[in-house]
């Protein structure tokens, strides 16, 4: 049990690791000197970005979820019962850190190339 325990926080933080990675992608950039932005769509690509690296993120770490649940399903009682909430509790802490990547991705979209007058 705790070398399963071991193995899901091992993956979780590999998960996590490639949130961050993925969504490094959406920064934040300067104005350019002449303050005309050319790439109109800039935005919408990047929101497109996030959502698309936050779907392929989901279905990994959905992924992950049905495996690490058929190695608990193998253990014996009272393990296979820990591990299962345990795994229940890990995968909802990847969707939350997931989720909160994706927003955190759109909210950087939203101020690419913003700047001041003056």
């Amino acid at each position: 049990m705790h070398l399963a325990h071991q193995k899901r926080s091992i993956v979780s933080a590999l998960v996590l690791a490639m949130a961050a990675a993925a969504f490094a992608g959406c920064t934040m950039v300067g104005d350019n000197a002449t303050g005309v932005q050319l790439d109109r769509g800039q935005p919408t690509t990047c929101v497109k970005q996030c959502n698309d690296g936050f779907a392929l993120l989901y279905d990994q770490e959905q992924k992950r979820h049905d495996a690490a649940n058929d190695v608990c399903q193998a253990l014996a009682q009272p393990a296979k019962g820990e591990c299962l909430v345990a795994e229940t509790a890990t995968h909802e802490a990847n969707k939350a850190a997931l989720t909160q990547g994706k927003i955190d991705c759109q909210n950087n979209c939203h101020r690419q190339g913003s700047g001041s007058a003056g």
